[in-house]
C-alpha cells in the first residue's frame, strides 16, 4: 500500500511545529504494510528537484521527490508576501511538475496525506484519493504572525474545496469539527475529530528539581495576538512580584520576538528565549520544567501542553474545552475559567503559586500528570489515519 505525503518541508530540515512533527511521526511509526513517498522541500539545496531519491528518515525508508529549493533559514522567517511565502512557492513547484508528479502517483496507486487545504486542488487534477486535515484555525478577529490572519478568504475557499473532494476531512479538535460541520452539513459523514498528541518515547516523566528552589514555567511556540501573549506576562510580572525575582524563570521557546509587547519589558530579566530548537532539545528544556503555561483564546490541540504533560508537567491554562480532556484540577494543572483580563490574570497568578507549592510539598506526581495523556500517542492516533488509507486501497483494489 503506497501512501503520499504532500507538505512545503523537507523532512531531514530541523524545523520543529505541529505539522512536522506530524509527518514526522506518521513516518516513523508508520506500519510494515504501507510505503511512504513524500513530495516536499529541499532545504539543503543538495538534491534534484522532480527527481525521487531514497532517504532515511527517523529510521525509516522512504522515497523523496523534492520540488522547490527552500533554505531551513527562510522557512523560520515569517513571509511578507504571498508570492514570497512557502505556501505560494510549494503551489508553484507542484504545478511544475504536475504531469510526472501525477504520473507517478498513478502507477503506484497511491492515496495522498494532505496536510495544507491550499494544495487540495492538485490532488483533485491528479485524480489521487486525498484525506485533508486541519490542523487549526486562529481566532478570526486577531492577528497572527502568519499571512493565514491577511488572506483569510483563500484559506475559506480552499478550505470549501478540500472538504468537498477528499476522502475523509479531519479536525484537531472537537470544537473545529463541529464547526465544519455546521458550515458543510452535506458532507458531515466525511469530517471527524483527530487530535494532536506527544511523542512518549521523547518525553517522559520526571522528578522535579528543586534543590535551588526556583520556579520555571514554560510556553513553546509563535507569539500569535490570539494567544494572548500580553497576558502571559503580565502573569510572569505577578509572580516575579510575588516570588522575587531570583525565585522565578520564564522560558520561552519560539522564533517570535516578544519585546514588540510592551509588557515583556518587566519580565525580560527573568526571561530565558531558547528561540527556535529540535524536537529533542524541546523535551530536555521542558523536563526541566515546573508548569507550562497557555492564554490562548483558541486552539487546536496545544501541543506544547501536551507535551509538557507528557514531561510529567502541569499546565495552568485558560480555559478551553478540548483540555478538559487533559487537565484535571489539582492533579495535572489548573484551568482558569474564562472572563475579564483582570479576573483571568489575578486566577491565573493564584493557580501558580498553589502549583509551586503543591510541587515542593510532594503532592504533584509526575507519574499521574503524564498519565492524563495516556491515550494522547501517535501509536494510538496514527493508526486510525493508517486504517482510513488502508479502506480506500481496499476500496481501489476491488
Amino acid at each position: 500500500m503506497n501512501v503520499c505525503l504532500l507538505h512545503p518541508f523537507d523532512p531531514r530540515g530541523p524545523k520543529v511545529g505541529g505539522l512536522e512533527t506530524y509527518i514526522r511521526d506518521f513516518i516513523r511509526f508508520h506500519p510494515d504494510d504501507i510505503n511512504i513517498l513524500m513530495i516536499g522541500v529541499d532545504g539543503k539545496g543538495d538534491l534534484p528537484l522532480g527527481k525521487v531519491t531514497d532517504l532515511e528518515v527517523q529510521g525509516r525508508h522512504i522515497r523523496f521527490m523534492p520540488i522547490i529549493h527552500y533554505s531551513d533559514n527562510q522557512i523560520h522567517e515569517a513571509a511578507k508576501s504571498i508570492l514570497n511565502s512557502i505556501t505560494f512557492q510549494f503551489a508553484a513547484g507542484l504545478a511544475r511538475h504536475l504531469l510526472e508528479i501525477r504520473k507517478l502517483l498513478k502507477s503506484g496507486m497511491y492515496t495522498v496525506d494532505l496536510r495544507r487545504v491550499e494544495f487540495a486542488f492538485f490532488c483533485v487534477l491528479m485524480r489521487t484519493p486525498f484525506f485533508q486535515m486541519l490542523h487549526g484555525e486562529g481566532a478570526p478577529k486577531l492577528k497572527m504572525d502568519s499571512l493565514l490572519g491577511r488572506y483569510r478568504f483563500i484559506h475559506n475557499f480552499n478550505e470549501q474545496f478540500a472538504i468537498k473532494h477528499c476522502e475523509r476531512f479531519l479536525c484537531v479538535n472537537p470544537m473545529i469539527t463541529e464547526r465544519i460541520k455546521s458550515l458543510y452539513p452535506s458532507y458531515a459523514g466525511k469530517i471527524s475529530t483527530l487530535t494532536t498528541w506527544y511523542n512518549p518515547d521523547i518525553y517522559a516523566p520526571t522528578q522535579f528539581i528543586l534543590n535551588d528552589n526556583i520556579l520555571r514555567i514554560l510556553f513553546c511556540g509563535r507569539l500569535d495576538a490570539f494567544k494572548a501573549p500580553w497576558l502571559m506576562f503580565k502573569v510572569i510580572k505577578n509572580l516575579k512580584t510575588a516570588l522575587g525575582k531570583d525565585r522565578i524563570e520564564f522560558h520561552y521557546i519560539g522564533t517570535s520576538e516578544p519585546t514588540r509587547f510592551t509588557e515583556f519589558d518587566d519580565i525580560q530579566d527573568v526571561t530565558h528565549l531558547h528561540g527556535f530548537q529540535p524536537q529533542k532539545k524541546i523535551a530536555e528544556i521542558a523536563m526541566s520544567m515546573h508548569a507550562t503555561i497557555l492564554t490562548s483564546e483558541f486552539e487546536g490541540m496545544p501541543r506544547c501542553t501536551l507535551e509538557g504533560l507528557g514531561a510529567g508537567r502541569p499546565a495552568v491554562a485558560v480555559h478551553l474545552p478540548q483540555l478538559e480532556a487533559v487537565i484535571e484540577d489539582g492533579l495535572s494543572g489548573y484551568l482558569v475559567p474564562r472572563t475579564s483580563e483582570d479576573k483571568m490574570l489575578e486566577k491565573l497568578t493564584e493557580r501558580f503559586l498553589q502549583i509551586w507549592k503543591e510541587i515542593k510539598l510532594g503532592h504533584i506526581d509526575p507519574q499521574k500528570v503524564a498519565h492524563k495523556v495516556a491515550d494522547f500517542t501517535p501509536q494510538i492516533l496514527l493508526e486510525k489515519v493508517y486504517s482510513y488509507h488502508r479502506e480506500v486501497h481496499q476500496r481501489l483494489n476491488v
